[in-house]
């Protein structure tokens, strides 16, 4: 249970890490941004008032969150992988049972 919590709290962070990373690039001034929400904003609402742009923002935050998530399961599973590897070793520093030994059952 120790482990699981660590590596939801390691995905957790990172998810917010990576999410204020994505989320520092978007700038009002960045053409390919204000085409995507005028995109968004056309195909999400007939009007292209105020409430297709809230959607068009919406869908911005959707994505921005789903990118990040997927980033820090990519930073879990290469922490998991290098604590895997660093175990390795050990499996060879194991003392070998005795062959037919008096080995207690319980």
């Amino acid at each position: 249970s120790v482990g699981i919590s660590v590596v939801t709290t390691m995905l957790d962070r990172r998810a917010q890490v990576h999410q204020v990373y994505l989320s520092s690039h978007l700038s009002a001034s960045n053409p390919n941004l204000q085409r995507f929400l005028a995109g968004a904003s056309g195909a999400l609402g007939s009007g292209g008032g105020t409430d297709s742009m809230h959607r068009a923002y919406a869908t911005l935050q959707n994505m921005v969150v789903r990118q990040s998530t997927m980033l820090a399961y990519i930073d879990n599973f290469q922490l998991l992988a290098v604590a895997i590897l660093a175990m390795i070793p050990l499996a060879f520093l194991m003392k070998r049972p005795r062959a037919g030994g008096d080995v207690p059952v319980h």
